[in-house]
């Protein structure tokens, strides 16, 4: 690949709001287009308040060019880092920061399935899951699944500090379900893990694992039918997971099968809230401080998105400005924003919403440039809350073509 290649396909200038019409981003700046309205109804059905998005709300039109000559290789990912830094993984594992357009940072990995980052005190942890070959002859995967679960501490240069391997907190076919069943605390002392067995707290400094929800136990009701723990995250200043869980009625009705739950529990197992939602199923969970955001199963969109206040639970149901975008939301950073994400004949089309009041903040429109394999996979999409930074990359999943790199300001 020539350096020229490997400078990507990039249409990176910050502009305000998100292309307009079925612009091509080819030179990267162009007008802003803002659909005229999104509906926000609330959860006590007293009727939808139609909220409309000011074309003119942008303060500015800021052009930055981001520099990504540095970043080597195909581009397969970015992630949170903290303020207005960035992970950007591809053949190296690079901090970027979006202020001064620069690289403060750069390490290279080992290999890995999947990744996921979090800035925690003082650092960064990096959570990793690497499937392992079976060690019985066949090549059949191991009693833990063959997947290796690890977390790699780095300081404020990406500098690794430590690595801690989770496997090692299983008994017997104990399985961690997925990466989005590990979480920490904000200053990474602390892990949060869920199991085929329940849901765990490690502490590093002590280390001591507790049990916070014990789905061995035979009690359905003593964990509001909660039979699985599918995704975490820590809220309400640390002091409580949410989760996304598989649940049955209780009492257990035969031959039911197990439903969609999403709740809240204290880190001592006190307090555990397990909940559906009348005519709406929580599939996907991103946790923040004071709010969750729980987006509905892809597969069958509505067109709405629940919002849940931490503490207290109460919730807010958004409509959005067409149903099938429903399916594909993105959290920002510290939980203000939230984008969709939506194909249509010559691209994708990416919308921000304010997750207060469910406002449409922005729009993009990104051309797929005739390039079937840029509509292979859905954009990865982020969001700065303090600058009102948004990024997305088109083409990082599928190999065989140049990610394409938009960044804009709205």
């Amino acid at each position: 690949m020539t350096m020229k290649k490997k400078r990507l396909l990039v249409a990176l200038w910050l502009s305000v709001i998100l292309l307009a019409g079925c612009s091509e981003i080819n030179t990267g700046v162009t007008k802003p287009s803002v659909d005229p309205a999104v509906t926000a109804t609330s959860p006590n059905n007293q009727g939808a308040a139609k909220e409309t998005a000011d074309p003119d709300s942008p303060a500015a039109h800021v052009v930055v060019d981001a520099n990504f000559e540095k970043i080597q290789g195909h581009i397969k990912n970015i992630d949170y880092a903290d303020g207005n830094e960035i992970f950007i993984v591809a053949d190296n594992l690079y901090l970027y920061n979006l202020d001064t357009g620069r690289v403060t940072a750069e390490i290279s990995q080992g290999a890995f399935d999947q990744q996921r980052f979090q800035a925690i005190k003082n650092g960064y942890v990096a959570v990793e899951a690497k499937i392992s070959p079976g060690n019985s002859n066949g090549g059949l995967l191991t009693t833990d699944g063959g997947i290796a679960y690890n977390a790699i501490f780095y300081d404020r240069e990406l500098n690794k500090e430590s690595e801690f391997h989770f496997n090692t907190l299983l008994n017997g076919n104990e399985t961690i379900l997925s990466l989005e069943a590990i979480a920490f605390s904000a200053d990474g002392t602390q892990a949060a893990y869920a199991t085929s067995d329940g849901l765990y707290l490690y502490d590093f400094k002590k280390n001591q694992k507790t049990t916070v929800v014990d789905l061995k136990n035979d009690d359905y009701e003593t964990r509001s039918g909660v039979v699985e723990i599918e995704q975490i995250g820590f809220t309400n200043e640390d002091k409580t997971l949410a989760f996304k869980a598989q649940s049955f009625d209780i009492p257990a009705v035969i031959g039911k099968p197990s439903f969609d739950t999403c709740g809240t529990v204290n880190l001592d197992g006190s307090g555990l809230s397990n909940r559906t939602f009348d005519n709406y199923t929580c599939k996907e969970l991103t946790a923040y401080n004071k709010l969750l955001l729980l987006a509905e199963d892809f597969t069958m969109p509505s067109g709405r998105i629940l919002v849940m206040e931490i503490p207290g639970g109460k919730t807010k149901l958004y409509t959005l400005i067409e149903k099938r975008e429903s399916g594909f939301i993105s959290g920002s950073d510290t939980g203000r924003y939230f984008a969709t994400s939506l194909s249509d004949k010559t691209g994708w089309k990416i919308r921000v919403y304010n997750t207060n009041t469910g406002k449409l903040e922005a729009e993009q429109r990104i051309s797929s440039d005739g390039e079937a394999l840029y509509m292979a996979n859905d954009p990865i999409v982020k969001i700065m809350d303090d600058t009102r930074t948004y990024i997305v990359l088109v083409g990082a999943k599928q190999a065989g073509i140049e990610t394409k790199v938009v960044v804009g300001q709205f």
